[in-house]
């Protein structure tokens, strides 16, 4: 079987959820074949601090076994599958003996990845993802808000990435504010400058964001993916869902339950990087560090360096 028929698959998990996607390339694409997304919460706070969660370290270890069956059904072998773990299991002191206890039971090796590494996949798969002509020129600047950290790349003379330990799951069990969070994120304020590049927003906020706006009953990725939100309607959006308790949000069309608890910190932190970072709208992409993995894998770079 040639490179371009062989399905292939990556697995996100990451601080708020479990990622699957299995997909076959073609005409120098991704082609999904089969997505999903489980609420596990390894970032959320355990009895043990610094430790992973008991019971989220269950809940992914079934999300796990259930996810690798789907894709053995659709023929992805264990071998064709890049899985990694970001800032909650690469935070945690027991991180390493979760991934070894994954190895052990399932047979999925997981690569934890370091912050900036993040960073620039997510960098790679959400421009690499849309359409040229809409980038062209533009010298885009990705945001990716995750659950536990925010990642900030773009290129200029050099490459830069920079991890921050701040994201939706985290920002809402400590309560952060927004002086808060622009104090973490200030080194990306100060590095972007005065760009007027485009900025490009990916993860579970912008994704939502996106869904909201469209008043999606169900989520559609293609018609998410390209989508441009201004910042005034993301600080509506935030503000909006602020002065709502979890059950009104919960309501709100295009926003999934199991993310009402955390999307009012998650748009905080994007209201806060576009109005600090100077950028009045973003530009919501569907592809992202999923894809540049599971695209590096097939062309025999992965784990990457």
């Amino acid at each position: 079987m040639t490179q371009q028929g062989r399905v292939w698959g990556a697995i996100d998990l990451g601080s708020n959820s479990v990622r699957f996607l299995a997909a076959r390339l073609a005409g120098g694409g991704v082609v999904p074949l089969w997505r999903h997304l489980a609420t596990t919460r390894l970032g959320g706070q355990g009895a043990i601090p610094g430790f992973l969660p008991a019971p989220a370290v269950a809940r992914t270890l079934t999300v796990l076994r259930s996810g690798m069956q789907q894709m053995q059904v659709l023929g992805v072998r264990p071998e064709a599958i890049a899985a990694f773990a970001t800032s909650a299991v690469r935070e945690a002191r027991d991180g390493d003996a979760f991934c070894r206890r994954i190895r052990t039971e399932l047979g999925l090796r997981v690569q934890v990845l370091p912050g900036e590494l993040e960073g620039r996949l997510s960098y790679e798969g959400a421009v690499g993802g849309l359409p040229a002509k809409l980038i062209a020129g533009q010298n885009p600047v990705v945001v990716d808000i995750g659950g536990g950290s925010t990642e900030v790349v773009f290129q200029g003379e050099t490459f830069w990435h920079r991890s921050f330990p701040v994201g939706a799951v985290r920002a809402t069990d400590a309560g952060l504010d927004r002086q808060a969070i622009a104090t973490v994120l200030a080194p990306a304020f100060a590095a972007v400058g005065q760009r007027r590049g485009l900025l490009v927003g990916v993860g579970g906020t912008v994704t939502t964001l996106g869904a909201m706006v469209l008043k999606l009953a169900d989520y559609v990725p293609e018609r998410v993916h390209g989508l441009t939100v201004s910042l005034a309607t993301s600080r509506q959006f935030w503000e909006r869902l602020w002065l709502m308790d979890p059950a009104q949000r919960k309501k709100v069309a295009g926003l999934p339950p199991e993310r009402a608890g955390i999307i009012p910190a998650g748009l905080l932190i994007l209201v806060t990087f576009m109005e600090e970072a100077g950028f009045d709208r973003i530009v919501v992409s569907e592809t992202d560090l999923l894809y540049s993995a599971l695209g590096r894998l097939a062309a025999g770079r992965w784990p990457p360096a």
